[in-house]
């Protein structure tokens, strides 16, 4: 599995670099987990690295790889009367998507991504990874909010699906 993780993101990241004089963008992102995925992570933080092509005079398409990680959160339960504390987990995974961006004449714009999430994490899968979007771009930089989803679950097990999801901002950098 492992192997197929890195052979997908060296591939990507050999797709961003095929025409990369325009249209490359490095992104940092953090945010605020949201739903069931706030009660076992405290913070998302994240890289990205896109390219993006341009297809009409306001609409670009693109691909994009990057890293994303979930900061575990410890919680409480109880056990026979007592209060056990339980280390949170941190969870990793490796977006692999395609990219879309629509800038209006003001220089706001709508975007979003949808592909598929690699999990680093052990004895977890990973599963469909999507993230629309609306920022504000400048000649040399973006900065954007968003909604990010990720469904992932444990290993060999189809009836089980995890929700990681997060309200982030982010700032990507025009190369």
């Amino acid at each position: 599995m492992k192997k197929l993780l890195f052979t997908a993101a060296f591939a990507a990241i050999g797709l961003v670099g095929v025409n990369a004089q325009t249209g490359v963008e490095g992104t940092v992102h953090v945010g605020i987990p949201v739903g069931d995925t706030s009660d076992v992570s405290s913070f998302n933080i994240g890289v990205d690295l896109a390219y993006l092509h341009p297809i009409a005079d306001n609409f670009k398409l693109g691909a994009k790889v990057g890293y994303d990680h979930f900061i575990g959160k410890d919680y409480d339960y109880v056990v026979a009367g007592q209060v056990r504390t339980n280390e949170g987990e941190d969870y990793g995974f490796i977006p692999l998507a395609a990219t879309a961006k629509y800038e209006f004449n003001n220089n706001l714009f709508i975007g979003a991504d949808l592909g598929y999430a690699f999990a680093t994490t052990d004895g977890l899968e990973g599963g469909l990874f999507y993230q629309p979007k609306v920022g504000y771009s400048a000649p040399t930089w973006d900065l954007y909010a968003g909604y990010k989803g990720i469904s992932a679950g444990p290993e060999n097990n189809d009836y089980v699906d995890y929700k990681f999801n997060a309200v982030s901002v982010g700032f990507a950098y025009k190369f």
